[in-house]
């Protein structure tokens, strides 16, 4: 190994108590994730800049063929892609990392990275009705998952790097660093820890600085002075709220109507997706890719709500069939186009004095947090968007109503949880289990032992001799663990003169209370304690990679749950 690759990997790979290493490591993850975000965006660019010219999401330049073409070939060019593709390659978006966060270790494949990369670059030029923050995720995610494998991090750690790379990406996408904090902890880790703040922030922190360093200012959406013009205009504010909280209900259903369309084709399923955002383009081509000119432009009170209206219908049937049918691409965008639209109507036809546009943003933020349950990353965005805090108090009305109308009064769950339900995969929400299904065994595991094969011959003196604690005993098809001193005690106290072999002295201590269960793969800790209440075992063997078998016994497992011992 070069001196250079020793040092960085003893730089990254300290203590597991250590906070540095995560530090340095959310650095690099900023810097790399920050690195292919700038590229990303800057074909993305290249893409929409030759179709529209300087203003990149001015479809509505475009002819009317174009219109109408545009997405369908876009969907064509996606089968032609998932054709060539390994189907194993082919999962990705945010669904697909919260999955591979509770149900794969946090581990997520290049394939699948490299895969998000084209499919978002065909969705979002050919003008489909998908975002890039759920391509930005999967990229972030990709690299800082990659990252963390390469330096060994255990479970829990290479989870929280994850967290590292979504912030970095949404960061150096948008240029909201705290926004990309908040939707890391709030919408993929779904948890807020100590420990998570330091490596998470300055993820973001460095993936915004390397970005503009290599963009320049880059901001997608156009930063907007706007503040509540008095308290008399809560009512007005609660009204918004509800209306808001009604479109994310009506959005949910259709996505669910969509998904279950009943067409098993996804060749026939992205056609569809093309030709509805096509036929809807011909008549409203605001809704053709992202919206962030529209979103502009509502912001501004530019758009007559009469407009606005239309386009929010036309824009909830779009990204609804785009998301419901496969298209690879972001939710988020669309969100805040459609939240940005019902709040631009909401601000022209209520009463008060605060400006269209202040209802817009809050709507924008409204729709945000009802449909990812993520209020605080909304109204982060609303105050990294409006430059003042005195938007805080309106933010916090509006977007507290409208989830409280779409999650508790219509019990809607997240659009994530819906979507991952549609691939049979059911999170845990319980704040206890999903700590426990977040943790793995192999973070408690123990090299301290001695294998023992009874079905072949061993010098019993050489095994005495280890210094190793336990013995870890193969028998026929079990696996039985034993205290050395137990084996040294039997040793001494044999009376024969005979010389006695290992298996004669070992069988008679073995009994089914000692016995191993011997896992193919590694698990929770959650799926660990369930294996322990049918079974009475004494522990389990589970493969680790590069260090062989690993021992995690029962008494360990429970002391680390009933302890202070901290568990990273």
């Amino acid at each position: 190994m070069s001196h250079a690759k020793r040092t960085l990997r003893q730089l990254f790979t300290g203590p597991s108590s250590s906070l540095l290493p995560l530090v340095v490591m959310g650095c690099v993850i900023g810097v790399v994730a920050g690195l292919v975000m700038a590229s990303f965006i800057a074909l993305l660019n290249l893409m929409l800049g030759w179709l529209n010219g300087a203003s990149l999401e001015d479809f509505e330049s475009l002819s009317m063929g174009w219109r109408f073409g545009l997405p369908i070939l876009g969907s064509i060019l996606l089968i032609l892609l998932y054709r060539i593709t390994p189907a194993s390659a082919q999962t990705v978006g945010l669904v697909y990392v919260l999955e591979r966060l509770q149900f794969g270790r946090g581990r997520l494949p290049l394939a699948n990275t490299m895969f998000q990369f084209v499919a978002a670059l065909i969705s979002l030029g050919s003008g489909h009705s998908v975002g890039r923050e759920g391509p930005a995720v999967q990229m972030g995610a990709g690299v800082a998952s990659l990252l963390g494998q390469y330096t060994h991090r255990p479970p829990s750690q290479l989870r929280l790097l994850v967290g590292c790379g979504t912030a970095a990406a949404i960061s150096a996408a948008f240029n909201t660093p705290l926004a990309g904090v908040l939707f890391a902890m709030e919408v993929v880790l779904m948890e807020y820890s100590i420990l998570g703040f330091a490596p998470i922030i300055a993820s973001a922190i460095t993936a915004s600085a390397f970005t503009s360093s290599l963009l320049g200012t880059h901001s997608i959406l156009t930063p907007t002075r706007l503040s509540l013009a008095g308290y008399g205009d809560i009512p007005s504010l609660l009204v918004t709220g509800i209306w808001v909280g009604l479109v994310a209900v009506l959005f949910h259903y259709m996505v669910r109507l969509f998904l279950r369309f009943p067409i098993k084709s996804r060749a026939v399923r992205l056609l569809l997706a093309g030709v509805i955002a096509g036929s809807l383009a011909l008549w409203v081509p605001q809704i053709l890719g992202s919206g962030y000119d529209t979103i502009n432009a509502t912001l501004s009170a530019q758009l007559p709500w009469l407009l606005l209206l239309l386009i929010l219908a036309a824009k909830l049937v779009a990204t609804a069939a785009a998301i419901g049918l496969g298209v690879p691409g972001g939710q988020i965008a669309p969100m805040l186009m459609l939240g940005v639209c019902a709040g631009g109507v909401a601000g022209a036809l209520v009463p008060g004095g605060s400006e269209p546009g202040l209802y817009a943003l809050l709507g924008m933020a409204a729709m945000m947090g009802a449909m990812l349950h993520a209020p605080l990353a909304a109204i982060a965005t609303v105050l990294e968007l409006s430059l003042s805090a005195e938007a805080m108090f309106p933010a916090m009305t509006v977007v507290l109503t409208a989830n409280l109308v779409c999650q508790h009064g219509f019990r809607q769950p997240s659009l994530i949880l819906t979507l991952l339900k549609e691939r049979g995969r059911l999170l845990q929400t319980h704040p206890l289990r999903a700590a426990l299904a977040q943790r793995y065994l192999s973070e408690l595991a123990s090299f301290r032992f001695v294998e023992v094969d009874l079905a072949v011959e061993q010098d019993l003196a050489a095994i005495l001799e280890q210094p190793r604690p336990w013995l870890v005993i193969r028998q026929d098809e079990h696996c039985y663990l034993l205290k050395k001193s137990v084996l040294e005690q039997a040793y001494q106290q044999q009376e024969s003169a005979q010389p006695i072999t290992l298996s004669e002295l070992l069988t008679p201590l073995l009994n089914a209370n000692l016995q191993l269960i011997e896992l193919s793969e590694d698990a929770s800790l959650l799926t660990g304690l369930k294996i322990l209440q049918k079974e009475d075992t004494r522990g389990f063997l589970i493969p680790i990679a590069r260090q062989g078998l690993g021992l995690v016994t029962r008494r360990r497992l429970v002391k680390m749950l009933t302890s202070d011992e901290p568990m990273y």
